[in-house]
């Protein structure tokens, strides 16, 4: 059950990103899909928000059933197909099938619950997950590029939140240099001496790193290095910081 609950929790996924959690051939991962449509766990519907492979995603009641609370009805749109994807893949690439070492944003955003009329709603991450040192880190994930205002109101508000769940840093995973660019413009000036480590990582660089070493011909059959697992995630990702953990440029 763990491959669903991480569907749940992650909300869904396009069929490749299945396999590749599963860690089976594509024609293996057709097969399980399979069984868990017929025995009604995941919706009949196939859409394709975007150019790709199929989506699967959990019924909403077995979202429930899994994640032991109420869900909203989820499917995926084109708006928001290539976040979830590329949060996903993170997810795998940072800590695997292990089910208590990532804290989805699903889980973030019905911890906080409703919000009173007036009342602003918290900065929800991406998500938050443990290294193997055991530490908290908050995850961000920008792919397109802010304005430099917008940019630097989500990072205040991420980094406050990253302080208030006592998370030890935040990490942006971010698409290309001009997405890196916006992030550490708006970082700049931000006093992190005293709060979380704030840290820039290119993450196709970083998901590509993760998937050449878990294919690895050196490694076992079935074993995968996962960052912040076996690998200690500090040294596995670029880093783009001074000492004092502030975002600069290389």
């Amino acid at each position: 059950m763990a491959g669903l609950t991480i569907l749940a929790e992650m909300y869904g996924a396009p069929m490749d990103v299945v396999g590749e959690m599963l860690g089976v051939s594509s024609s293996r991962t057709y097969r399980i899909v399979a069984k868990w449509s017929a025995a009604g766990m995941i919706s009949d519907r196939r859409p394709r928000p975007v150019l790709g492979p199929a989506w699967i995603f959990p019924t909403k009641s077995t979202a429930e059933a899994l994640l032991d609370r109420p869900v909203r009805y989820w499917v995926p749109t084109p708006k928001m197909a290539a976040h979830t994807k590329a949060v996903f893949q993170l997810r795998l690439a940072l800590t695997g099938m292990d089910l208590d070492r990532w804290i989805s944003e699903r889980t973030l955003r019905a911890d906080v619950g409703m919000v009173k009329a007036g009342q602003p709603r918290p900065h929800i991450h991406d998500g938050r997950f443990y290294n193997s040192a055991g530490d908290l880190w908050a995850v961000e994930v920008e792919l397109t590029p802010k304005s430099i205002a917008a940019a630097r109101s989500a990072v205040f508000q991420a980094v406050r939140a990253a302080q208030s769940a006592e998370c030890v840093g935040l990490t942006y995973y971010c698409r290309g240099e001009a997405v890196k660019t916006v992030i550490r413009t708006a970082a700049n000036g931000m006093d992190t001496d005293s709060g979380p480590r704030l840290r820039l990582v290119d993450l196709d660089g970083f998901l590509a790193k993760q998937k050449a070493d878990s294919s690895s011909p050196d490694l076992r059959p079935g074993l995968r290095v996962i960052a912040g697992g076996a690998a200690d995630h500090e040294n596995t990702q670029v880093t783009d910081r001074t000492e004092n953990g502030k975002a600069v440029s290389q």
